[in-house]
């Protein structure tokens, strides 16, 4: 079945350059085999629907600038030959289905970035996608063991990472005593290694509660969801491959969200509000977040961020700034009542920053209020409305709650 469908991609790709260029706004079949034929290649993330939008416009323009073809994001015929010729050369060296490449997806990715990132090849999110940042750290990884550098993980490439993980010193070790598990952390222990492991959970959002040292049911909780988002047996067990897998995610989110300051309006790890609902709905629809609506940033909503901005053409930080946003495809009115997204809202209600904590101020009543940098001065933007009223509304709120509000059109 997957031979038939590369074949039909290919036929159709081959229609391509007897007509016009395929550009954006365009919409059908020849575009989803375009779709098809870069997310094989690991140029696009997105879904497949056979609509041309922004996603796989700057797939297309990575995939040019790689063959050296006028990044111009249109698929004409110089561009649909070396597709063709791409997606041929991909599928001959992957035909095999006992192995991992781009394009591939579930648990056994889960698991091949998890080991390159133990084995410190892969520095990227824990996606479960398989994407060009994995394909690069299999290669880096079959370099440096004098292996067939093509980036594809197969049999012998899985089983020389197998080799190389149990020859780690102390791959097992994180804890003592004299328990049940006395190679693992696991409830009842405590001591320094505890509060470590309490730290780092709550650094990646799933320990909420203060963290004393002590393994308790809280703990344990908190270990099984981990495990179970990550693909790891969910016993509550910390052994080796639990600990390194929460260890070196915790300093991936504490070196990615270091940049990353809610002050200047980004979302970050931990925030709960309004906007995270927004942006983990715009994911969903998109097709790169699959789990609960929650309004929490936690590591899986940063984690499909960081697929989304990628994808994008965006710097994969994890974190959702401004530029993040508008390409989410959201505005400042996604969470508001009376405002319609659809209408262009030049009405801007601006509250001048005066100090660090007015944009905090602020969000306790309007919660997706973010910050603007002018050459005029920095304020927050507190809401756009269509219409001026509307706009003097919300002003007049803010004001009588002691704000700046003023009504700016642009």
């Amino acid at each position: 079945m997957r031979l038939l469908s590369v074949a039909l991609t290919l036929a159709f790709l081959n229609t391509v350059g007897q007509a016009l260029a395929l550009e954006r706004g365009n919409s059908g079949p020849q575009v989803t085999s375009v779709q098809r034929c870069l997310q094989r290649l690991g140029y696009y993330n997105g879904p497949i629907n056979g609509n041309f939008g922004p996603l796989t416009e700057n797939a297309v323009k990575r995939f040019q600038q790689a063959k050296k073809i006028p990044a111009i994001g249109q698929v004409g015929p110089q561009t649909q030959r070396a597709l063709q010729a791409a997606c041929q050369s991909r599928q001959s060296k992957s035909s095999s289905s006992n192995v991992l490449k781009v394009g591939s997806r579930g648990a056994a990715v889960t698991q091949l970035q998890q080991s390159l990132r133990t084995l410190g090849y892969y520095k990227g999110p824990i996606t479960g996608y398989f994407g060009q940042e994995t394909e690069q750290a299999v290669i880096r990884f079959q370099q440096s063991k004098k292996l067939q550098a093509d980036g594809i993980a197969g049999t012998n490439t899985l089983q020389v990472i197998r080799t190389n993980l149990a020859s780690r010193p102390n791959n097992n070790s994180v804890g003592g005593g004299t328990d049940k598990y006395p190679n693992a952390l696991n409830e009842g222990d405590a001591g320094p290694q505890v509060l470590q492991l309490q730290r780092n959970l709550a650094q990646l959002g799933y320990f909420q509660a203060n963290p004393t040292g002590n393994f308790g049911s809280v703990t344990k909780d908190a270990v099984v969801r981990f495990q179970r988002d990550y693909g790891l047996t969910a016993n509550g067990i910390v052994d080796g491959q639990t600990w390194t897998a929460i260890s070196t995610n915790a300093n991936y989110a504490n070196n990615n969200n270091s940049a990353c300051s809610p002050t200047s309006g980004f979302i970050c790890l931990g925030e709960n509000s309004p906007r995270v609902v927004a942006v983990q709905q715009s994911l969903r629809q998109q097709g790169f977040f699959n789990r609960e609506i929650t309004g929490y940033y936690g590591t899986e909503t940063r984690d499909a961020v960081a697929q989304f901005q990628q994808t994008a053409g965006l710097n994969p930080t994890g974190f959702v700034d401004f530029q993040t946003w508008q390409a989410l495809g959201l505005t400042n009115n996604n969470s508001t009542g009376g405002e319609n997204p659809n209408i262009e809202n030049r009405y801007v209600v601006i509250v001048p920053i005066r100090d660090a904590n007015t944009l905090e101020q602020v969000r306790q009543f309007v919660p997706q209020a973010f910050a603007v940098k002018s050459r005029l001065g920095d304020y927050v933007n507190a809401g756009a409305f269509r219409d001026r009223p509307q706009a003097e509304r919300r002003s007049s709120q803010l004001r009588d709650r002691g704000f700046d509000a003023r009504v700016e059109y642009f």
